[in-house]
């Protein structure tokens, strides 16, 4: 009996020679592109190379300039202990321009909003505070910040702003201690607005937050009761 071969079986060599005819029809296409298109082709592996050196400069130079930050605020430090303010803020300044976006940046900001609380110039505080509080949710330092910067407010009687601020701050701090100076901050100019009934709320808020034999526990009371006491 004549065995009759599958149609499938004599599609197979021609099907896999076809392939194999496209492959290299396709490498030929390639081959003669890139000898007709060499210049284009030394140009992108200059712009790679070039890419790649830039990288790894600047990946250099960052960490450059993150190390003189770190050795130029050590000095910046010192000078705002022990010299004279006006060239602590002389040097406050010259660090900011020089190393502004740099992680080290918002603590030379805190030092410069201190030392200029403490000369009793709010609005320049304010000023040289302003970027690091921006930052209040994401850094911590830029919640020191906002406290500073509520404080500025408050010594300025922009009152209305250093309450909005101080409970932002309250909102935004996980730690108890800060939210509890927080709402205190709040307090304190709700009680200075004459809004008593406003402070005893945050006072009562604080005591809320607190176990019943917190140390502190007395300190909030009392201020509780001098709340009470004025609201009449």
């Amino acid at each position: 009996m004549t065995k009759h071969r599958h149609p499938t079986s004599r599609r197979a060599p021609e099907e896999k020679k076809e392939a194999e005819d496209v492959f290299v029809e396709k490498v030929l296409e390639a081959t003669s592109w890139a000898k007709k298109n060499s210049q284009v082709l030394t140009i992108l592996g200059v712009a790679v190379v070039i890419l790649v050196a830039g990288g790894v400069y600047y990946q250099n130079w960052k960490a450059a300039q993150t190390q003189r930050a770190v050795s130029q605020l050590e000095q910046v430090q010192q000078a705002v202990a022990f010299g004279e303010r006006e060239e602590a803020k002389a040097s406050l300044n010259q660090y900011l321009a020089s190393f502004e976006g740099t992680p080290y940046a918002m603590e030379a900001r805190l030092l410069l909003g201190q030392v200029l609380l403490e000369e009793e110039d709010p609005e320049g505080a304010m000023e040289a505070l302003s970027p690091a509080v921006r930052e209040m949710a994401a850094e911590p330092i830029g919640l020191q910040a906002a406290f500073l910067m509520a404080a500025a407010y408050e010594e300025a009687d922009r009152l209305d702003e250093a309450e909005r601020l101080f409970l932002r701050i309250a909102n935004t701090a996980e730690m108890n201690f800060q939210i509890r100076e927080a709402l205190a901050g709040a307090a304190r100019i709700r009680t200075r607005l004459e809004n008593f009934s406003g402070a005893i709320e945050l006072y009562e808020e604080v005591l809320g937050g607190m176990e019943e034999n917190d140390p502190e526990r007395s300190y909030w009371e009392l201020r509780l009761q001098e709340a009470s006491a004025r609201s009449g």
